[in-house]
């Protein structure tokens, strides 16, 4: 009965493979992002001064981007909370805001998720009526994600190193031991496969909470809360686990015995495949054009480096049962360097393009983390790539070729020692990947909290004048004058005040100015150097006053 039964499971299991890699197939192919997302668009506009409270603040990017707990909070001048309300649809963020806001200025942070899994931020200053002398930045400190995205990476670079080391374990077991290989290796083997597994399988779930709240700005105390496990952040993760679990679990529960006939070594092999390329639909090739092409450029990278380290790692175990028969040392590292030379033109030319593709451009490659991660990784490989010609091109030969039993014996030890060292650098790139994989490819500044922002004031005749410089740096810049009564209202002149800058040694003369709403008109003024500037408004009350004040401000 147990052997009628065997044949029958491994055709259900291999049935549900089947299913789960059409499955994962058709999610690679799903719609993706363009890239990492970009703020296109907001209303009211960065610096804008409106004369009434608008009824919401809309932002728009080039892609559609998940709301997190706190996406959207918008502050007053004194850096205190206002009440809001935030909503997605698409590309558009929306914020409802109270009927009624006095007049100042307010500062609106966000904060959401990008299709590519990565969270991006940002702030928009608006003001109404007129912009408050003092903006005391809002206290953004919880928001601080750089230890998670540390813990993060160490933990996606060990389910990098189990996942694809238990992968490849398989694929050497059914496919690169040949026959005649003692069972105490193969039960070695079978230890350090299933041990492996288990690392893949508990540092992904690990990632799980802890991507949820790196997206989610969280502290590292906060985890494992609700908002960390939230499923429209984190179900792709949750589905990459479930993709491995699964996978791990039938290739691991049809390797168990001493000898494996095709169909379940084909089973076993598409177990492994399974686990070791869900990663693909949370990568960053899912976030570039051509996407067809990038996500299976990837699966291929991850399979061939699979395939790549498993071997190494079967060998180190294997070698030491066979030291007493170098011949069949040299047999067996002889098949999997021809399998590893395939592998090695795969994994370079796949990563070449994924590369080429997500980077963008040389500069990407010092300019970004992402690209200064990649350069090391090409180094390991380039070390490991010496070892391995070592080995194929010196060792082997030599081995064949040994006039003596114990001379070919040392031989055999020197290949073990080039494996091992192989093999200990693949896991080093494997762990730099865990890092990688958490870097933005494309470098954007950081969006802090706002800095503080200053209004320069001076009294004009019987008025008030405001000045405010955006972004206040070398350059073209936009500078908002604001004229007001005594009682802060704005004020009309007969004409349009002029408006004259200059500094030492530079005089820009007279600025056109463009009234945007009552009492406030807007330059367009580029400042050449830094420094101290000086802008001189005058406004023409009547036929015979025409009162003059200077403001300075500071150029960056």
């Amino acid at each position: 009965m147990t052997s009628a039964a065997r044949p029958g499971a491994r055709r259900g299991a291999t049935a549900l493979l089947v299913a789960l890699l059409v499955a994962l197939t058709l999610l690679a192919g799903a719609a993706p992002a363009s890239a990492h997302a970009t703020l296109v668009g907001s209303d009211p506009t960065e610096g804008e001064v409106l004369t009434e409270t608008p009824d919401v603040v809309t932002f728009t990017f080039d892609e559609p981007v998940s709301l997190t707990a706190e996406a959207v909070q918008v502050f007053d001048a004194a850096g205190e909370p206002v009440e809001s309300d935030s909503s997605t649809r698409d590309e558009v963020i929306t914020t409802d805001l109270p009927d009624e806001l006095a007049d100042g200025t307010y500062v609106v942070t966000w904060r959401v998720v990008s299709s590519d899994g990565h969270p991006i931020t940002g702030s928009l200053t608006f003001s109404i009526g007129a912009p408050s002398e003092t903006v005391v930045p809002p206290d953004l400190a919880d928001a601080s994600d750089g230890g998670l995205k540390s813990d993060l990476g160490i933990a996606q670079a060990l389910q990098y190193v189990g996942l694809l080391l238990a992968a490849g374990l398989v694929v050497f077991l059914c496919w690169l031991t040949g026959a005649g290989l003692p069972s105490r290796p193969q039960r070695t083997v079978r230890v350090l496969m299933r041990a492996a597994a288990g690392l893949a399988l508990l540092a992904s779930a690990i990632s799980v909470p802890l991507a949820g709240a790196y997206q989610q700005g969280l502290t590292f105390a906060k985890t494992f809360s609700p908002e960390a496990l939230d499923l429209d952040l984190v179900g792709d993760d949750v589905l990459v686990l479930l993709l491995q679990a699964i996978g791990l679990g039938v290739a691991l529960w049809l390797c168990r015995g001493p000898a494996l006939g095709r169909q379940a070594r084909l089973a076993a092999t598409a177990g492994a495949a399974v686990a070791v390329w869900s990663p693909a639909l949370v990568g960053h090739t899912r976030a570039f054009e051509p996407v067809p092409l990038l996500v299976a450029t990837d699966l291929v990278h991850l399979g061939a480096g699979a395939v790549w380290l498993g071997g190494l790692a079967g060998l180190a175990l294997t070698l030491p049962a066979l030291a007493a028969r170098p011949r069949e040392v040299a047999g067996l590292v002889s098949r999997f360097s021809t399998v590893a030379a395939a592998v090695l033109v795969l994994v370079a030319a796949t990563g070449s393009l994924m590369a080429w593709r997500i980077l963008g451009s040389w500069s990407g490659l010092v300019d970004t983390r992402y690209g200064q991660l990649l350069l090391v990784k090409v180094a390991i490989v380039g070390l490991v790539l010496l070892l391995a010609a070592y080995n194929r091109l010196r060792l082997l030969p030599h081995v064949r070729s040994s006039p003596g039993h114990q001379h070919a014996l040392a031989l055999a030890r020197e290949v073990r020692t080039t494996v091992l060292a192989e093999a200990g650098l693949l896991v080093t790139l494997l762990l730099v990947t865990g890092f990688l994989v958490n870097q933005s490819p494309r470098e954007e500044e950081s969006a802090a909290a706002p800095a503080p922002s200053r209004v320069v004031a001076s009294s004009l005749g019987g008025a008030k004048v405001l000045a405010t410089l955006d972004p206040g740096t070398r350059g073209q810049n936009t500078l908002t004058v604001q004229l007001q009564d005594l009682t802060g209202e704005p004020l009309d002149g007969i004409d349009a005040p002029e408006v004259a800058v200059r500094t030492d040694g530079v005089d820009l003369g007279l600025v056109p100015v463009v009234p945007t709403a009552s009492g406030t008109y807007v330059a367009d003024v580029v400042f050449p150097t830094s420094g101290t500037w000086e802008v001189q408004v005058s406004l023409r009350e009547d036929q015979f006053e025409n009162p003059v004040t200077t403001l300075t401000v500071q150029v960056s």
